[in-house]
């Protein structure tokens, strides 16, 4: 007799969720992908990506010039400044606006004879972007062998090195041997 009385009393359980209780978990789930997506922020995460491929290239160039000063006999005009004589500008940039290409052998956007040098540097980089903002810039005074190449960063972790890399445009990346040719 208590057994059946304690049958009556007893609460079968449900067998599903109550639109409530979905309710509450979705939004909860939403909460948690909100905070999760502001937090990775994928564009900034992206930009970083490109940055670091930027000073990637920026390094290798470096790399690559002081080698050509290394193994070079020739000038430093025609080092720096393949075809072009003192006293002219020679400039180039990645940009796909330009007439500029990837050649290394001085014709390309950077005027630096890389070929027949150790450098091994197959083409001349270009910024993952390459557009009219996100581009490489190369200018020299090969008089005084001097040079610069510039590249505008995009990351937010990243732009800080724009305005200490010791060089005369806070809203680029410079590296060079004399910062102050580029503006």
């Amino acid at each position: 007799m208590i057994k059946s009385a304690q049958k009556r009393n007893l609460v079968l359980p449900s067998k599903g969720f109550t639109l409530v209780e979905l309710l509450v978990v979705i939004a909860i789930i939403a909460i948690l992908a909100a905070v999760v997506m502001i937090i990775i922020r994928p564009g900034e995460l992206m930009s970083r990506g490109r940055d670091a491929q930027r000073l990637s290239d920026l390094s290798t160039l470096k790399t690559a010039i002081d080698l050509a000063f290394q193994e070079a006999t020739g000038s430093a005009t025609t080092i720096l400044c393949t075809g072009g004589t003192v006293g002219t500008a020679c400039t180039g940039d990645s940009n796909p606006g330009s007439v500029a290409n990837r050649k290394k052998d001085g014709t390309g956007w950077m005027k630096v004879n890389l070929d027949g040098q150790s450098a091994t540097v197959p083409t001349l980089p270009v910024d993952p972007v390459n557009d009219a903002t996100y581009h490489y810039t190369y200018s020299t005074n090969a008089a005084l062998d001097e040079w610069e190449i510039n590249a505008v960063l995009e990351s937010e972790q990243q732009k800080g090195k724009m305005t200490t890399d010791g060089g005369n445009n806070d809203s680029a990346y410079e590296i060079g041997t004399d910062m102050a040719i580029v503006n």
